[in-house]
């Protein structure tokens, strides 16, 4: 199915039905961004990466955006 028959076919159902959709597609886009968190978090080396760069920024070592972007 198409994009266009889908929207097609969600324009004709009632508004109750549209409301369910919405939460589906709502709940679908939360759930392919939480498989995206997971698999950042399964990888040590990202993961460690986080883990430094909060460290850092809690201990005062970063650099404000705007002095970096003015060397961009």
């Amino acid at each position: 199915m198409g994009t266009k028959e889908t929207i097609s076919n969600l324009e004709k159902l009632s508004n109750s039905h549209k409301k369910e959709a919405a939460n589906f597609i709502a709940y679908l886009k939360a759930k392919e961004e939480l498989q995206a968190t997971k698999e950042i978090i399964r990888d040590k080396d990202v993961w460690k990466t986080i883990v430094k760069g909060d460290e850092d920024f809690k201990s005062g070592h970063f650099k404000k955006w705007s002095k970096v972007k003015q060397n961009v």
